[in-house]
């Protein structure tokens, strides 16, 4: 937490709060304090000095410390607090004025915070409009870091999304892409620090300016680098791939077919596996391999022996061991999960079960991904329009729903080398 530089000993005391990842709120709720207010804290913490890094610690012109600073959303800003500026600092100050310290959370310069409930920037409140792209870690045991707003692109506050996808690479940085408002795919990667890079437009085919797609997904592959598979406005799959270097290979047709949705999952062997619902409703599968070459599509079967699975949506991750688990919405609405193991062969689908017991769990948006122990994690849009989070741990068992308290119009996730992971969350 933020505390005066001439004791430093205080962080140790107050870092408490920031390991509870406690959920990021928005400025200007139960408590406020003006820009000349927060202007006398600094000046009481940092002789006024936003920028300052004196080594001791503690950053900025409101002192932070690096866990409260990632624990209450900064990283959406800079990856240090005096990289941020003032504005930056003092949305941040907000945040953590409303966390359960209050004021007191700067015990020697937190007077004038005190009653004053006056919002300092009321032109930029906290976006919460829908579409809003927001961002969430979940540490490797289990512990949640609370939403944030994802910065936009040029100077843009936040990033308005009609769909996203992540992945990570063994440098644990992650590679996201959304598709903006213009409906074009736009590219971000978080760095392992909680820096972003910023978004950047993906080029289209043939040295078109812009690439617009209706759905698409993105995998992390060992050799560094990331592969896309997305849907063009003309209905046909696309495959491109951003280089270990960051350079981007462009963008190639995959056949003549024509998705509604498609997934893409790295597999250790460096093969890519891919899933997509057909324009027919029904799901299936490829391969393309090491080398470059695609398998071929075909058909999965279905539930209870059908001879094919009706979906409405679909996603796969690639595991440890080979396996492939894979995720879909079936035309009743509800989730079901099955695996392709790793020596082809099928374990075939059966429903998740749903919240406190129920036999079903019906979504919208799903998505999935695997941990280094062999557990997947995954996430959903359940019907009540909330985020939810599951795990089928390495023994087959199943951890269970339990709500992230986000309402959500799409989710996706992915899992870092440290057994992390991170969700992208579209607010409804």
């Amino acid at each position: 937490m933020p505390a005066p530089r001439r004791k430093p000993a205080a962080v140790l005391a107050l870092a408490s709060a920031a390991a509870l990842a406690l959920p990021v709120l928005a400025a200007g709720t139960a408590q406020a304090a003006s820009v000349a207010n927060w202007d006398k804290v600094a000046q009481c913490e940092s002789s006024g000095n936003w920028s300052i890094n004196s080594g001791n610690s503690l950053y900025g012109g409101l002192q932070f410390d690096l866990p409260t600073w990632r624990a209450y959303g900064g990283t959406q800003y800079a990856a240090y607090p005096h990289q941020a500026t003032k504005q930056q600092q003092i949305l941040i100050g907000e945040k953590v004025l409303n966390g359960p310290q209050g004021a007191g959370a700067w015990p020697h310069c937190g007077g004038p915070l005190v009653g004053d409930h006056t919002n300092p920037y009321p032109s930029t409140p906290a976006p919460t409009e829908r579409g809003t792209l927001y961002h969430e870690v979940r540490d490797p045991w289990g512990a949640w870091s609370g939403f944030a707003p994802v910065i936009g692109y040029g100077s843009a506050p936040s990033f308005n999304a009609g769909q996203e996808a992540v992945t990570s690479t063994p440098d644990r940085s992650t590679q996201s892409l959304a598709r903006g408002n213009d409906g074009n795919l736009y590219h971000t990667a978080r760095y392992p620090d909680g820096s972003w890079t910023g978004w950047a437009p993906l080029d289209g085919v043939g040295g078109a300016a812009n690439f617009a797609a209706s759905t698409f997904s993105i995998a992390g592959m060992p050799n560094g680098d990331a592969q896309v598979l997305a849907v063009g406005n003309d209905g046909g799959i696309y495959f491109n791939a951003r280089l270990v270097s960051g350079s981007w290979q462009g963008w190639s047709k995959v056949g003549d077919w024509s998705a509604r949705k498609v997934s893409i999952a790295a597999m250790p062997n460096g093969d890519s596996q891919v899933l997509i619902v057909g324009n027919d409703g029904l799901v299936y599968h490829n391969i393309r391999f090491g080398n470059g070459s695609w398998q071929g599509w075909n058909g999965v079967a279905g539930f209870g022996g059908a001879a094919s699975f009706g979906a409405s949506n679909v996603a796969i991750t690639g595991m440890p061991n080979g396996d492939a688990q894979l995720v879909a919405v079936g035309n009743d609405g509800n989730i079901y999960h099955s695996i392709r193991l790793a020596n082809g062969s099928w374990q075939g689908w059966g429903p998740v079960a749903g919240v406190g017991g129920a036999a079903n769990f019906a979504a919208s948006s799903i998505g999935i991904t695997s941990t280094p122990n062999g557990d997947a994690q995954l996430v959903a849009v359940g019907n009540d329009g909330i985020a939810y989070h599951n795990a089928r741990f390495a023994s087959g068992s199943w951890q269970g729903w339990g709500s992230l308290g986000f309402g959500a119009v799409n989710v996706a996730i992915t899992g870092l080398a440290d057994g992390s992971s991170q969700v992208l969350a579209t607010h409804s």
